[in-house]
């Protein structure tokens, strides 16, 4: 067992390498069918994704029911599923004419923004749903949550005259910014845009409250309400100079934070640079400004809070509306990795370009992920992490007049609201339903290939006057596949697209785990590191945690003994249910859940079939100065 297990990870590893192949056409360009192996977990059958130069797209089952496509970076997916996962990645390279990967990439590129546009919509027609509910009910209408007004205010209630209570003394920044917008206004410019603001919400009603959809880029009235709500409340932060709260940003007096002469210029200048876009933000005409202005302003402060202490500080961009996680960190390793992604970012302060919005924004990210580390390692007892929104959202409660809208427009508007989310959420299932076996991961890939090779003019023409897919497929990309069985499962979509495409080579990538036994191999005796790392109570390499049912064995180094260690695996899935069921009362089921994930994953393993190989979400990424 321990040679044979030498063997086959040596073997794997030899396959990885592409074996030499006849060049083909000068024109031609390849794009790779990714096969991502069976794990427990997401995608727990195998998953499947095309790869096109270093971006990998790939279709997902989200709620309500969806499947819905994704890009990613592929060093970033590899660390994902090869790395954290711990799955082997095969890939089969295929080779196109340069018009038809132009087309594949493009297609994919057109699917993404549109579907990404389709499920935005959906979510503004809820929150319109959701606000129509609640106008000139005879309840009180719900809290509104405003994005970034959480750095300024707890809780904000519009008046009809700016009436912001401000018992922590003017902010001499925005006492600047008030007085920079006086100077190039007029002095009644603020006063005058409030007033127009609140005349504006005071009349707003629903552009056509009885119909049934919404025309390309029209904002729905709960949109128009709240971005009307959301620039009340900036310009009244502005107009009372309020400062930010207390823990509005994060600060340190840690070496690591510390700025140079350099930097501090850097920032400098960034503050000068963002008091002007914020000067002309006050005469945009977008219709959300107030949002971008909130951000602007907390920044401002942050800044000036950097230049006067000499150490970065930065806003706080903790998510109030997720869940914190405690992943299994090794946190001496992910403290140095953050102080590497800091350091990275922060050399951007001694660039010799300016620095803009999106370096700021690198560096925010990066300090805030320092922190909450920082704040664990000082803290062993708040082992749960914060997840971080992708752009500064602290929110405030915010309570907003009614809109005086009369009974009858407040009922069409109730019921068209109802209806344009009825119809849109039936249009988005009927395109994107997920199935486990008619529309999946590898389906959709499939589909959308097959869908694009078709309208190309030279397949069609290839295809002679019919234009038949099949025949367009077939001239395209070497032959024809659908989501015909057994093409749904990503083994076997895999296997078909080696034996009938136009493929010119084979690779496979292999997980975190059998890359480090590998490198074990150079260090100790075969038969000992495969005795040791052949489960989990003595593996130096694996370290149970609560994303893993419990097991014992590693079923997937070798084949003939997996029915009796899954025999094992399945006592260890059932002692977690068992446990389950007394630790039910303060752990909500989580336990017996993850028992029963155990036996699923464990059953297969009776028949000589592999599923769990164990996963490693404590991995950190390898760091790369420049990278990214």
């Amino acid at each position: 067992m321990f040679g044979l297990r030498r063997f086959a990870l040596c073997w794997r590893l030899a396959w990885c390498v592409p074996g030499a192949v006849a060049a083909g056409p000068a024109a031609a360009q390849t794009f790779d069918f990714l096969y991502i192996e069976a794990n427990e977990g997401n995608a727990s059958g195998g998953h499947a994704a095309l790869r096109f130069g270093e971006q990998v797209y790939h279709f997902q089952h989200v709620e309500p029911g969806l499947i819905r496509l994704y890009r990613d970076d592929f060093a970033a997916f590899r660390f994902a599923y090869a790395d954290q996962q711990n799955r082997s990645l095969r890939g089969q390279r295929i080779e196109v004419a340069a018009e038809v990967y132009q087309a594949l990439q493009e297609a994919f590129k057109r699917r993404l923004a549109q579907q990404n546009r389709e499920l935005d919509q959906l979510r503004d027609l809820q929150e319109d749903f959701e606000l129509s509910l609640s106008l000139n009910a005879a309840e009180p209408a719900p809290p509104l949550q405003l994005r970034a007004l959480g750095y300024f205010l707890d809780n904000y209630r519009l008046t009809p005259l700016p009436a912001l209570a401000n018992d922590r003394g003017d902010s001499p920044e925005l006492t600047e910014l008030r007085g920079m917008a006086a100077q190039r206004y007029g002095p009644e410019f603020l006063a005058q845009k409030r007033q127009a603001l609140w005349q504006e919400l005071q009349t707003l009603s629903p552009s056509d409250p009885n119909g049934s959809t919404l025309r390309p880029g029209q904002l729905t009235f709960a949109q128009h309400y709240k971005n009307r709500l959301l620039n009340l409340a900036a310009l009244d932060v502005l107009l009372a100079a309020a400062p930010p709260r207390s823990d509005a940003w994060l600060t340190a007096t840690d070496a690591l934070f510390r700025l140079s002469a350099a930097q501090r210029n850097a920032l400098r200048q960034y503050r000068e640079a963002t008091r002007a876009d914020l000067i002309r933000l006050l005469h945009s005409q977008r219709p959300d400004w107030g949002y971008p202005l909130l951000v602007g302003m907390a920044r401002l402060h942050a800044l000036q809070q950097s230049l006067a202490s000499g150490h970065l500080t930065v806003l706080d961009r903790r998510s109030a509306d997720a869940d914190p996680y405690a992943p299994a960190v090794d946190l001496p390793a992910a403290l140095q990795y953050s102080r590497q992604l800091l350091n990275a970012a922060n050399a951007q302060l001694a660039a010799l370009e300016p620095l803009d919005e999106r370096g700021y924004a690198v560096i925010e990210h990066s300090a805030n992920a320092l922190f909450a580390l920082l704040h664990t390692e000082t803290e062993p007892d708040s082992a749960a992490l914060p997840r971080f929104s992708n752009t500064p959202d602290k929110a405030a409660v915010g309570d907003g007049p009614r809109v005086p809208l009369p009974a009858a427009v407040s009922a069409a508007y109730r019921a068209g609201a109802a209806k344009r989310l009825a119809d849109y959420r039936q249009q988005l299932f009927e395109r994107y339903a997920y199935h486990l076996w008619q529309r999946n991961c590898v389906t959709e890939i499939f589909q959308l290939l097959n869908a694009t090779v078709a309208a190309l003019p030279e397949a069609a023409a290839a295809a002679a006057a019919a234009a038949d897919p099949i025949q367009s497929a077939e001239h395209a990309l070497g032959a024809y596949l659908d989501g015909a069985f057994p093409n749904p499962i990503p083994f076997a979509a895999f296997d078909q697209v080696g034996a009938h495409y136009r493929t010119v080579a084979s690779y496979q990538l292999p997980a975190y785990r059998d890359r480090q036994i590998l490198e074990r191999y150079q260090s100790a005796p075969d038969w000992w590191v495969d005795l040791q790392e052949s489960n989990s109570l003595s593996s130096t390499l694996y370290r149970w945690h609560d994303q893993d049912a419990a097991f014992m064995f590693f079923t997937q180094d070798a084949v003939w003994p997996r029915p009796l260690q899954g025999g094992f695996n399945l006592a260890a899935a059932a002692l977690e249910t068992g446990y389950g069921l007394l630790s039910w009362p303060w752990d909500e089921g989580f336990h017996i859940l993850k028992g029963l994930k155990g036996g699923a994953v464990s059953l297969p393993e009776l028949l000589f079939f592999n599923i769990r190989k164990g996963s490693f979400p404590q991995l950190l990424p390898d760091f790369k100065p420049g990278a990214g």
